[in-house]
């Protein structure tokens, strides 16, 4: 059975821990302290997960992400809303310790639907998750979002509830094992990512400019 290939961001304000996410999934390494991701970052990495087939029996799937990260700061959103189309799944990511980082949430949300509800590509999943758990359970920083708030934004939009999550702490193996329950997740909505029509017409008309001597390119992040 062939693997089904996902297209996934990482999305949230500056500072939630996206970076850190991001590279403990693929290092395994945890830093305090990152610098500021400038524009996108992107890794492609493999995860497995138990999805319900159409008859409605569990069976494990292997999925291939694409996973971009992306910048938070204000400045650099004119950029990463390009990589939303095409997307099926975004990680909206929130620090539990700021009430600012999980007052724009539903921000995030309509630059999203602004960004790729016109597009004939735009089936996609969004995953709520609230980030570093560790620093109210170690009692280093107080929380300021509680979990049942969470939830009922993600009633109201329709979002996937992704859990309260500690970067710092889980480790590579139990992440990727996450990811891969938010895959599934994605799965059981969407389905197997087909490609829309827009895109299809670009790659007929590619084919007919090779005919004639050409070649056309299709540009996508």
């Amino acid at each position: 059975m062939s693997k089904i290939n996902y297209k996934i961001i990482l999305i949230g304000n500056s500072g939630v821990g996206k970076t850190s996410i991001f590279r403990k999934l693929f290092t395994g390494e945890f830093t305090e302290k990152n610098i500021s991701t400038i524009g996108v970052e992107k890794k492609t990495i493999d995860v497995d997960g138990i999805v319900k087939n159409k008859d409605g029996k569990e069976e494990t799937r292997s999925f291939s992400i694409s996973l971009f990260d992306t910048a938070g700061q204000e400045k650099f959103r004119a950029i990463t809303l390009n990589y939303y189309k095409g997307a099926d799944g975004i990680l909206l990511i929130y620090d539990i310790c700021s009430k600012d980082s999980f007052d724009t949430v539903e921000e995030w949300i309509n630059s999203i639907k602004e960004a790729i509800d016109s597009s004939e590509e735009s089936r996609y999943v969004i995953i709520l998750i609230g980030n570093k758990l560790d620093l109210v359970e170690d009692g280093e920083k107080e929380r300021e979002v509680q979990e049942e708030d969470a939830i009922k934004i993600c009633e109201k939009n329709n979002l996937i509830w992704g859990g309260e999550r500690s970067t710092k702490t889980i480790d590579k193996l139990e992440l990727r094992k996450i990811f891969g329950e938010y895959m599934a997740e994605i799965f059981n909505r969407i389905g197997e990512k087909k490609v829309g029509t827009q895109v299809a017409k670009k790659i007929s008309q590619q084919k007919k400019k090779k005919g004639k001597g050409c070649f056309g390119f299709l540009s996508a992040p």
